[in-house]
């Protein structure tokens, strides 16, 4: 038998409360869907603002990574943190193992580093070129000023100008006094009606004939085109600079064969002995003295010496009679006011023997030595040399010649002791 559903009768006072109540509920669901969805709104927002601000980091990172490998080349510092993080690397590369190899350098100092293969490059030691210096720690090149060893010497000679490869200059021979100061010419006292015998004098030929002065260097255009400083400039001062120490030394040592000829191997040279008891590798005053002696025109002559003999140079004296003595040193300022010796201005030159040997010292008129040049000094570039090799090639050249022009030395009127420009010390 089915069971009948009880039918229950609501009032009218329940049945409008209960639909109140169905309306509150109904008004609470709204609003708390409301509230909800405007929260998931707010939600989506914020993440998509998020999403946009990591799209735009990520596509600046990957600019980052994508111009990486250019940026280091824009960089002033070219990667490296400061000099010494720069030096540190270039001591890393040159140590074994690495053997300056550019795969084993750093991204960043291999391009500072001159091309393997090329004339500017050894795999091994690269002795021409090196590394360039980022131009955010040095805008310049650190050089070893050679005017610091040594004085140009050609800006004291007598200059002639020479229009040919070779020009002759007259001289005339009066290097003996003892009967003529002129070469032969004489003169006489005599009686009115008296004549006298006549003379004349001896004249000689100096020749100079100018040789060629070279220097030739190659540099990839890579370089000139990314070295933070001129290397065209770089070259063309480093050949003036070997120029000016290669003839230095000419002068001095020079042996007349393709080259000057050299005060040491002049004909005129003196050169004064040491003391019987000297001390082996010493200079003293009487040498000094000695040397002084045997100067011509000692006014316009210059003492050159190797920086070895400073402190002896420095410590001679002339003895007296009461006590003490008299230096014959006087040391300068080392800017407007130079060292002198009995007078005379030092030169401290590195082309100079070391002391003890001949020609560690010496007592130069640079006025009684002729030096001639053919044109001008030449400085080119072609870019056709080594063109397959994307490389130019820079050209130093000079055509010039320079010598003693005395013969011999001097012989006083009174004396036999001669005379000289040119006066050096024995070895000791």
């Amino acid at each position: 038998m089915a069971t009948e559903k009880a039918v229950v009768e609501l009032t009218p006072e329940f049945a409008a409360k209960f639909s109140e109540v169905g309306e509150q509920l109904n008004s609470v669901r709204k609003d708390t869907l409301g509230a909800v969805e405007a929260i998931e709104g707010e939600i989506r927002e914020d993440l998509k603002v998020q999403k946009d601000q990591i799209d735009k980091i990520e596509e600046k990172v990957n600019l980052i990574s994508v111009q990486s490998k250019d940026s280091k080349k824009d960089d002033p510092k070219r990667g490296f943190k400061n000099h010494l993080d720069f030096f540190n690397a270039v001591i890393q590369a040159g140590m074994p193992g690495n053997d300056m190899r550019p795969d084993k350098m750093p991204e960043n100092l291999r391009g500072l580093y001159n091309a393997v293969g090329s004339d500017e490059a050894r795999q091994a030691s690269n002795p021409d070129g090196g590394f360039l210096i980022p131009p955010a720690f040095l805008a310049g090149l650190l050089t070893t000023d050679p005017q610091a060893l040594q004085v140009d010497t050609g800006a004291l000679t007598r200059k002639v100008p020479m229009a040919a490869d070779t020009v002759y200059v007259n001289a005339r021979v009066d290097k003996d006094h003892s009967s003529s100061v002129s070469g032969g010419f004489r003169v006489y006292r005599r009686e009115e009606t008296g004549t006298v015998t006549a003379s004349n004098a001896t004249y000689e030929q100096i020749k100079l004939q100018a040789n060629s002065l070279m220097g030739l260097s190659y540099a990839t255009e890579e370089i000139l085109s990314r070295s933070p400083i001129s290397y065209a400039a770089l070259i063309q001062a480093g050949f003036s600079d070997e120029k000016t120490s290669k003839l230095n030394y000419e002068r001095i040592w020079g042996s007349g064969v393709g080259e000057f000829t050299g005060i040491m191997n002049s004909g005129a040279l003196v050169t004064v002995a040491g003391e019987s008891a000297q001390t082996a590798d010493t200079i003293n005053a009487t040498n000094i003295l000695k040397m002084r002696a045997r100067a011509w025109r000692y006014g316009n002559c210059v003492w050159m010496t190797n920086h070895d003999c400073l402190i002896q140079l420095m410590q001679a004296y002339i003895s007296l009679s009461t006590a003490g003595g008299q230096p014959i040193f006087m040391p300068g300022n080392g800017i407007d006011k130079p060292d002198t010796l009995l007078g005379r201005p030092v030169i401290l030159d590195e082309n100079m023997a070391t002391l003890g040997d001949l020609g560690d010292i010496v007592l130069v008129n640079w006025n009684e030595y002729l030096e001639g040049m053919l044109g001008g000094v030449a400085f080119d570039e072609s870019i056709h040399v080594r063109f397959v090799y994307n490389e130019r090639a820079f050209r130093f050249v000079v055509y010039n010649d320079g010598q003693p022009w005395w013969r011999s030395a001097l012989t006083p009127k009174k004396s036999t002791t001669t005379l000289s420009p040119f006066v050096t010390l024995a070895a000791r």
